[in-house]
């Protein structure tokens, strides 16, 4: 089977608001075939490649500098050309009408898109109609952007809604919260697939026992460690963190903070760490290799996620993949991926007490922790 899987949008790019018209950093992925690797839809890619499927990945030409890769006998990765860079910017909607022309798209047995509403759906759509081929659409998000986005959402649903629709053979729900949105949009109920989420390598993210410490990381083994994962953007609560950090530190001195990101609150985030005499318990990570990365995550003892805006963070699903237990705010689909008071805990205050309390009722369980309170009780009957 020739499969084609199309989405221009490679890398989520650290944006703000006023970024819908003006320019947010995008993460180029040519230069670095093993991060090409390593994205998730590449990685679907190769898995469907290693069943005997020949597999194209679509991916906009911004990320891959116009590249063309072949990564084996029967999976490449190709560059859309993005039109029309203004007012959005293609790295948050691309517009690519030459996919309508692209030979890989136009011999697929099926084509796979992602998300409903992007310009790159509409035009597989009209492929897919023109040559009888089915359409998935494998649909993340499950509620309007903001404006001006959701402005875009509805002027594309009045346009080209029923296109996409027409074509779609299977709508299928990345997270569960995507179901009652996808028929909100008007897809029909026998259209609508089961949950099927994103795909994670578990040989890769597993347990590890006596993991390494991060080469950027010099801290005690008795030094507990917590790791958030996440763009350092406002509305990632990176901040929020930190304030939760001095409150733990007030009730437990070994507690540590990794934070793995980049972005434009880098420099406040570190004058904020100082200003809450912090600094000397946090650690600001840039990109780390996978292998690192998941030592970083074997090292840690919770993870966290302070998000105020999120769909699905991917952070914890790599998370829990390696055995950790998470603390995570309720935003977006996280219950798809965290069982609240059994792989973690799902706060729905969002305080820095409610937060403090969540992490510390996990450090019960943990086995330094129940070791030096049973001592304290030996001690006590022993004297």
């Amino acid at each position: 089977m020739n499969v084609a899987l199309v989405n221009p949008i490679a890398a989520t790019p650290a944006y703000t608001t006023r970024d819908f018209i003006f320019r947010p950093t995008l993460p180029g992925l040519a230069a670095d075939t093993g991060q090409l690797r390593e994205t998730n839809l590449v990685e679907l890619g190769s898995e469907l490649s290693k069943r005997g499927h020949r597999v194209t990945v679509f991916f906009g030409d911004m990320y891959l500098d116009g590249q063309e890769h072949t990564l084996d006998e029967r999976l490449r990765v190709v560059p859309l050309p993005t039109r029309l860079r203004t007012p959005f910017h293609p790295g948050l909607v691309p517009v690519t009408p030459d996919l309508m022309r692209h030979p890989a798209l136009r011999e697929a047995d099926v084509i796979q898109a992602s998300e409903f509403h992007q310009p790159s759906t509409f035009f597989a759509s009209l492929v897919a109609r023109e040559r009888a081929v089915p359409l998935v659409v494998w649909q993340e998000t499950f509620r309007r952007m903001r404006f001006p986005g959701s402005a875009y959402q509805m002027a594309f649903e009045s346009a080209v809604g029923r296109s996409v629709r027409k074509a779609g053979r299977g709508f299928v729900p990345r997270t569960t919260k995507a179901e009652p949105f996808l028929r909100a949009l008007g897809v029909e109920d026998g259209q609508v697939t089961r949950w099927i989420p994103t795909g994670i390598d578990t040989d890769t993210y597993a347990p590890r026992r006596n993991a390494p410490s991060s080469r950027d990381i010099e801290w005690k083994d008795d030094e507990r460690v917590l790791l958030l994962v996440a763009r350092l953007h406002r509305s990632k609560g990176v901040d929020f963190a930190l304030h939760t950090l001095q409150w733990l530190l007030r009730r437990e001195p070994k507690v540590r903070l990794a934070i793995r990101g980049s972005g434009p609150e880098l420099g406040a985030l570190r004058r904020l760490a100082t200003q809450l005499g912090v600094r000397e318990a946090v650690r600001f990570l840039d990109r780390l290799s996978r292998k690192d990365m998941v030592d970083l995550y074997n090292r840690s003892e919770i993870v966290l996620c302070t998000s105020e805006n999120d769909l699905l963070p991917f952070t914890l699903i790599e998370a829990s993949a390696c055995g950790k237990p998470c603390v995570t705010s309720a935003v977006g689909a996280v219950r798809d991926i965290v069982s609240d008071g059994v792989t973690g805990v799902v706060v729905g205050e969002r305080t820095v007490p409610a937060f403090g309390e969540a992490i510390l009722s996990l450090d019960h369980f943990a086995l330094p922790i129940v070791a030096s309170h049973l001592l304290e009780v030996y001690d006590g009957v022993a004297g």
